[in-house]
């Protein structure tokens, strides 16, 4: 799974922007826990207005530096000039606000803003609470002290929901109960996600030697292990609140004897799940999901009982 990602939004009319820019994607990388996107580092075939949409939707975060572009004079009687930022970075905050609006998502945002840099457009109305710098070094250092509040974050963001249904069926003669991994997006729209549930082998068993779909190797002796991606269920996304059944999968127990019973009602069943870069994990034990098997103790008891009585 792909690391949270980072849009960076600088400014590349200059070397030192240019430098920047790389200075700053070599913070995020070094960091260790997010990915960026800086257009200068692009050289796909595809437009390079393309890209930076398609980047810009994907991100989990923007980082935006406006560096002065020049002075701007209106007419005297109604505005004093003001030193305007970057057309284009202008309009890649647009973007991202659009976005951000769009998918009801928020993005995590940091701004740096060149000393002199005045207010216009769409930034008038958003409160994106810039860091105002005089040196590079400033950015740099604020960023570094940024992306570990930001891992905090992300590690407290509970952006997914794993469930586990159970419902009693039949198959054939036999009943059986129907395991049903549930996956819910609580973030934007997902492209990469996973579901893996691990069974007894034994609650199988039933079945004789049936294939399974989604059967993948085993991780531990005596279990089952099955997964299904975004590619089993045709690359389609993972839209926000909205439970997906991810698998559906049955398990018995009334063909075992007495021993093979009281064994695998002591061990469990496990699902985990990723959306993205998170993870998911639950763990559901078989006295769970089978509770008429529980051996009942209250013979013993009234055995005693009478004992005592004599």
């Amino acid at each position: 799974m792909s690391k949270p990602h980072i849009f960076v939004s600088c400014g590349q009319r200059t070397e030192e922007e240019k430098r920047l820019g790389d200075a700053i994607c070599t913070v995020i990388r070094e960091h260790g826990v997010f990915d960026c996107f800086f257009a200068e580092a692009q050289h796909n075939l595809n437009g390079l207005h393309e890209n930076i949409l398609d980047a810009l939707a994907k991100s989990d975060a923007f980082i935006t530096v406006m560096h002065r572009r020049g002075n701007v004079s209106y007419s005297p009687d109604r505005h004093e000039p003001l030193d305007r930022a970057s057309v284009w970075i202008e309009q890649e905050i647009a973007i991202a606000a659009y976005i951000q609006r769009t998918t009801k998502n928020d993005l995590l945002t940091a701004a740096y803003l060149e000393k002199g840099v005045g207010r216009e457009g769409l930034r008038e109305l958003l409160h994106l609470n810039p860091l105002e710098f005089t040196s590079n070094d400033q950015i740099i250092i604020d960023l570094k002290a940024r992306l570990e509040m930001w891992r905090k974050a992300l590690e407290n963001d509970n952006s997914g929901e794993l469930q586990l249904e159970v419902f009693p069926g039949r198959e054939g003669p036999t009943q059986v109960k129907r395991l049903t991994p549930i996956l819910t997006n609580r973030g934007k729209r997902a492209n990469e996600y996973s579901c893996t549930i691990e069974v007894p082998e034994i609650l199988l068993s039933f079945a004789g030697s049936t294939r399974y779909m989604f059967e993948v190797s085993r991780k531990q002796e005596g279990f089952k292990r099955f997964q299904v991606t975004e590619k089993t269920k045709s690359n389609a996304q993972l839209m926000r609140d909205d439970p997906v059944k991810m698998l559906t999968l049955d398990v018995a127990i009334d063909h075992l004897n007495a021993a093979q019973r009281e064994r695998v009602l002591k061990q469990h069943v496990l699902v985990s799940a990723e959306i993205e870069n998170r993870t998911y994990s639950l763990m559901k034990s078989c006295e769970e999901i089978f509770p008429e098997a529980k051996p009942s103790i209250e013979p013993a008891f009234a055995d005693r009982s009478a004992m005592g009585s004599l």
